[in-house]
């Protein structure tokens, strides 16, 4: 009973589980496995890490103001989208031709030291800065989010490796030769193309044409028997992060079918369908098989003391004694 119910919920709500104990953590202990997003008093979001420190994080900021945009967008208040994306103006480090949102904490797992700055979060601030230029009507604002496509050129900011001189990647963390983070560059693809839909700017969509070109050569070197890897340093990717592949994949497939994306998606979706035992034989990842063995065996020991008192409690039957 206790396998077949704990298989069940690790089947369709793992990465909802994983969300929940983050929550629960950060309320009880202050701190968090991962990370967790918390609120300054003026409503700007930052990240709680385990070390329980909190920074503000270029990427979660931008997102906020993604939501906020889309509130304003169906009559809501836009006062916080103005708050969030005057807070990305006031911190992107500008030149004559660069702007670039920035980290100031290091990252050591990805060798970042203060300050940095990633694709990832150069992409999503780049989109919302388009929309608050647009509302506002405001040439210098537009200006601002044309230098910071322009700083994911190679060569510009650090934020982009050319393979090729038609192929380029965008790091989501800069380093001489990229650790290749696929969910990041996905991401980064579908802003540009974003970007390329709102202004009609031919290097945008020369930018997004050369980034889908390496991915494609790139995404059989992340697949490892049906799941994925989370980079090609030989990070093995979570649940949630093989799903946030999965999602990446299909919204590519909106934006133009082909049929390497469309075999990768079609491939890790049957995947990560399987039942979670198969997969945890197939794709080992410790942290995963000793979650799903510390619920198992606690719901085994609740069952087997629940049903041991229920016995206890039985009327004894004359005939059986």
């Amino acid at each position: 009973m206790a396998l077949l119910f704990v298989s069940a919920i690790w089947q369709f709500g793992e990465a909802d589980i994983y969300r929940g104990i983050e929550k629960i953590r950060s309320k009880l202990l202050g701190s968090s496995f991962n990370q967790i997003t918390v609120y300054d008093e003026d409503g700007i979001p930052m990240q709680l890490y385990p070390n329980k420190e909190r920074h503000y994080n270029p990427l979660f900021v931008a997102r906020e103001a993604q939501r906020a945009n889309l509130q304003r967008l169906s009559g809501e208040d836009r006062q916080d989208f103005v708050k969030l994306t005057d807070w990305l103006l006031f911190n992107m480090a500008q030149t004559d031709s660069t702007a670039v949102v920035q980290y100031y904490f290091p990252y050591p797992k990805y060798n970042q030291e203060v300050p940095w700055s990633s694709a990832l979060a150069q992409a999503v601030s780049i989109s919302v800065l388009l929309e608050r230029a647009a509302m506002d009507r405001d040439l210098e604002i537009y200006a601002t989010a044309r230098r910071g496509l322009h700083s994911l050129l190679p060569g510009k900011a650090g934020l982009g490796y050319a393979i090729s001189d038609s192929s380029y990647w965008y790091m989501e963390y800069p380093a001489d030769q990229p650790y290749y983070v696929l969910n990041g560059m996905l991401s980064v693809l579908q802003h540009l193309h974003y970007y390329h839909d709102l202004t009609r700017d031919p290097l945008a969509l020369e930018m997004y044409e050369k980034g889908l070109r390496a991915v494609k050569a790139k995404l059989p070197d992340y697949d490892y028997h049906g799941y994925s890897y989370y980079d090609l340093a030989g990070s093995k990717a979570g649940r949630h992060y093989h799903q946030l592949h999965i999602r990446l994949l299909n919204q590519m497939l909106e934006i133009e079918d082909d049929p390497i994306l469309r075999h990768y998606r079609d491939r890790w979706q049957k995947h990560d369908s399987y039942p979670v035992l198969w997969q945890m034989i197939f794709n080992p990842r410790p942290k995963r098989i000793t979650a799903f063995t510390l619920a198992f065996i606690s719901l085994w020991l609740l069952i087997s003391l629940t049903l041991a008192w229920s016995a206890r409690r039985a009327p004894s039957d004359p005939e059986d004694s």
